[in-house]
Formats: structure tokens, sequence, C-alpha cells
């Protein structure tokens, strides 16, 4: 029997891999390959798609939110203990293992698996899980940083290692104290749960891939801290006689624009809003005709159905917007005809990435989105890891953002790798995500 050490890794493309071809890191692989990820690239739909080896039609994790309002099937499953109105409305990062509709390829196998900093991964999606989520106190102060199972994994690492640097996850001060931290986590779970599957995020690479681009001198920073991270991983995997495998979720690629569609729904009334209680313009989801959950650069834009032509032909002609599918053979095509996809999905061109506002001004904005606020904004907002020094909040320029993902790869050099101890399966081209659980469920 193999035991396996499955590593995802935010960001990681074949150009990146390509500067770390020697040494104990990521240079250590006998076996390589392009790997062809699934639309949209985004973190938790293509977890699913790694651990279940369907499109995300079939696995309904159609981006990392879910649009909820109304919808009973996915509000059942929502973690409602905090921003709760807003999470019936549209959520993301919404962590119930309930909510992926396909079976994990390890299910019945009598495999012992572990799944670390994985989404969707609540409560008993493997044997062990542990997963960042924290609690907050009234008056703001975080009372834990990390969920698990067994209850006691967590207080056992923050015994050994002090407790998870969770500001370093995400926010303007994300970076690779997280990223170390899950790799010593990761090595004591290798060494004293004795999984047979370990299942592991390091986020480190996605941070300044999208602050500053894939070119920026604080990206090879990164890739080498990455690298002396993953060789201890590593090392511990090897030394206890397991196989590792290294794999990246995307690709990200340089953006010079950002496009707002809920701005041009709100322009021709069919995006309506209300006051909250300081006045400020929250969406009406009971009036509006149409609305777009916007991730990264893919946006699912849910209308009334009377809508649709309407506001297909409206966000058709929009620069940045490279492709509007509509129908379910256009949907089915890219792998998202779900119930849980908007009537229409937009992709951005490479150079464009996709944001939730629909405010004119700084004035309408309620004060979450001054803030890092994952919960309450309808859509992925990259801002939130840049600072506004002189307003102390949040910067709110989209223009700062100088990366994203989501779209197919333009080629193999920005398409996301896979590095492995085991022989990769016979494929012409990119070996494709759906192709991975397979792979992995036969080398077990």
């Amino acid at each position: 029997m193999t035991r396996i050490c499955f590593i995802v890794v935010a960001g990681l493309d074949g150009n990146l891999s390509d500067r770390c071809t020697v040494g104990a890191g990521l240079g250590s692989f006998k076996h390589r390959s392009a790997l062809e990820p699934v639309i949209p690239a985004v973190t938790s739909t293509m977890q699913a798609t790694l651990c279940t080896g369907v499109q995300p039609e079939r696995h309904g994790i159609i981006a990392n939110g879910l649009y909820t309002f109304g919808r009973t099937e996915v509000q059942r499953y929502l973690d409602q203990g905090s921003f709760a109105e807003f999470r019936r409305q549209t959520s993301f990062w919404e962590q119930a293992n309930a909510l992926v509709q396909a079976p994990r390829f390890w299910a019945g196998a009598g495999k012992r698996v572990a799944m670390l900093f994985w989404q969707q991964s609540i409560p008993d999606a493997a044997d062990i899980v542990l997963t960042p989520k924290p609690e907050h106190t009234p008056d703001g102060k975080t009372m834990t940083a990390c969920w698990s199972n067994p209850a006691e994994l967590y207080p056992r690492l923050v015994a050994e290692l002090g407790p998870f640097p969770l500001q370093a996850y995400w926010g303007p001060f994300a970076g690779a104290a997280s990223t170390q931290w899950i790799v010593k986590s990761a090595i004591h779970v290798w060494k004293t749960e004795r999984v047979d599957l370990e299942l592991v995020y390091l986020p480190l690479l996605d941070y300044n891939l999208q602050r500053m681009g894939p070119e920026h001198s604080a990206v090879a920073a990164d890739l080498v801290a990455l690298d002396q991270s993953v060789a201890e991983l590593l090392a511990a995997v090897r030394a206890d006689g397991g196989r590792a495998i290294v794999c990246g979720d995307y690709g990200i690629t340089p953006v010079s624009r950002c496009v707002m569609p809920n701005r041009l729904l709100r322009k021709v009334d069919l995006l309506r809003t209300m006051p909250d209680e300081q006045g400020k313009l929250l969406m009406d989801y009971q009036t509006s005709q149409a609305f777009a959950m916007v991730d990264h650069q893919v946006a699912h834009v849910y209308c009334d159905e009377r809508q649709t032509g309407t506001v297909r032909r409206l966000l058709e002609g929009v620069p940045g917007v490279e492709h509007v599918l509509a129908d379910p053979e256009e949907l089915r095509a890219w792998g998202l005809n779900s119930p849980r996809s908007g009537q229409l999905v937009l992709l951005a061109a490479a150079d464009a990435w996709f944001a939730h506002d629909w405010w004119e001004s700084d004035a309408e904005k309620p004060a979450w989105q001054f803030a890092v606020d994952i919960h309450r904004k309808p859509g992925f907002d990259p801002r939130e890891m840049f600072l506004d020094p002189q307003r102390r909040c949040i910067a709110q320029d989209t223009a700062l953002v100088k990366g994203s993902h989501g779209i197919r790869p333009v080629d193999d050099g920005c398409a996301p790798v896979v590095l492995s101890d085991v022989v990769l399966p016979a494929h012409e081209g990119r070996l494709p995500a759906v192709a991975v659980a397979d792979w992995l469920s036969g080398a077990l």
C-alpha cells in the first residue's frame, strides 16, 4: 500500500515551477505535466474537481461563492453563525461538505484520509479535517482560528506550533507565515495520524501574484520561501515511505482592467438597491431583476428569465468580457450547466477581472466594503490584500490588482502544473483536472 501526500499549491503554473529545477523541493520530482483546469479555475471549484473527478456542473461548486437567495437546497447547509442575513443572499467560502454533490474518490474505499485547509470539508469529508474557521466575540476579538476533526487536533497543534496566523492567511498582511504553519501541521498529521492520503493546501503564491503580477520580484522571493517549505514536507513524507504529488490549481495571469457588471445592471434599473441603517446602498435581492456574482475572471449572472435576452445583449458588448454563455449547450460545453449556475456566465478577457461593485462613489458603500469581509461581500474582492494607509482601511482602487485567474490558460506555461513521485496517467496534451481523482485512487 502506498501512502500519498497530495499538495495543492495556489497559483503554481509551469512558468513558476521552471524556476525551481534543482534542490529538494519542487525540482526533486521525476514526473511532470501541465494540467487542464476546469472553469472557473478558482480554489473551491478546482478542489472539488480534483477529489471528485467530475465537472462543476456535476459536483455543484460552480465558484468560490454560491447564490443562495430563496434557494432552500443551498441555504440548509449554510454556516449561519455569523452574518446570516447576508449569507442567505450570496455566500462565499461556505465550508459544508454536503454542498459537494458528487462523492469524493475515497468514499467507501477503506482509506484513511486527512484534509488540511481544503474547502467544503466540514464536518466529515475525511477522517481528519483541519480548516480555517474563525470564531469572533461581539467586540471583534478572534477566539479561535481553525476548526478540526477530531476536536483536539487544533489545540494540540497550537500547543506545538502556536495559534494559526489567520492574518497571514488572507488580507493585507497575508504572506509566508500561514503556509509555513500549514506545512508544519501537515508534517504533524502525517507522522501521528498515519493516514493513507493527506490533502494539503498551500496559499503562499496566491497573494503577490494577485497584488503585483507574475513578473514582480516579490513573487521570486515567495517562490524561494515556498520551495523551502515544500522541501520540508517532502522530506518528512519520503522519509516515512510515502510519495508526494504537488499540483497547481490555476495559473495567474497579468491583468490591467476591471469590469463591473453590477454597475452596468444598476444603470439600466435591472439591479436595484435599498439603504442600510447608515443610508448606504445594499442590493435589493427581492426587486432586482439581474445581479452578477463575481469571482476573479468568471461571473454568474442571475436574472429574471424574461430579462435574459436583454441582459445578454447589454453585457456582450462590454470591453473586457470575452464570452457570455447563455443556453444550456453553451454552459454544458464549459462544464457549467448546473442549477446553481447563473442564467448567464461571463468569462473575462485574459487581461481583465470582475469586481462586484454597484456603487457610483465611496459615499454609497456599506462599511464592510472598506474591510476584510469575506462573508458579506457578494463577490471575491482581491482589493482586500491592499491597505489604504491614509484612510486606515482596505483600498478601493481596482487598478491595484495586477493578477487574476479563472479562465482557460492560453499556453502550457501559464497552465497549472503537476509534479509527482507517482507515474502520471497516459494522456495527450495537458492532463485533465477531472482525471486526477481516478489517478490518485489507483495509486493508493
